[in-house]
């Protein structure tokens, strides 16, 4: 009888272990990360703004897009990092200088530090002055 108790407790003991073993197969790794952009002056969501994650290797995950209408950029990771992040608003070109020569934008940054499994939100305000660079 004792041998009968003592086989059918390990049998449930071994049963309880593995169950425990093959569960932790399906941890959710992927780092989500959720931009918001604003406006420096109105704090409006921006949107179509480009926005980009610099320094990155393109096998980790999408690392640029445009914000929707609501002014979000959502992309997925493959592992935790931190990533600058740069939003860019282009206003178009000057044309009193040199037509198609300076590159008028809007711009901001942040840093994000990605975790598994979980969605990381993070906000970049715009600046309100306009920058211009040569193209």
């Amino acid at each position: 009888m004792k041998k009968k108790i003592l086989a059918l407790t390990c049998l449930i003991l071994m049963g309880g272990l593995s169950i425990c073993f093959f569960n932790s197969c399906d941890k959710d790794t992927t780092c989500r990360v959720k931009i918001s952009v604003l406006d420096e002056e109105t704090r409006a969501p921006m949107a179509g703004v480009f926005v980009k994650f610099l320094d990155i290797d393109t096998s980790f995950g999408v690392a640029e897009g445009l914000t929707s209408a609501a002014g979000i950029f959502e992309t997925e990771f493959k592992a935790p990092a931190i990533l600058n992040v740069q939003a860019t608003y282009e206003t178009g070109y000057d044309s009193i200088i040199t037509p198609d020569r300076y590159y008028c934008h809007r711009d901001g940054s942040n840093t994000v530090r990605l975790k598994e499994g979980e969605l990381v939100e993070a906000t970049i305000i715009l600046d309100k002055e306009i920058k211009q660079d040569l193209r």
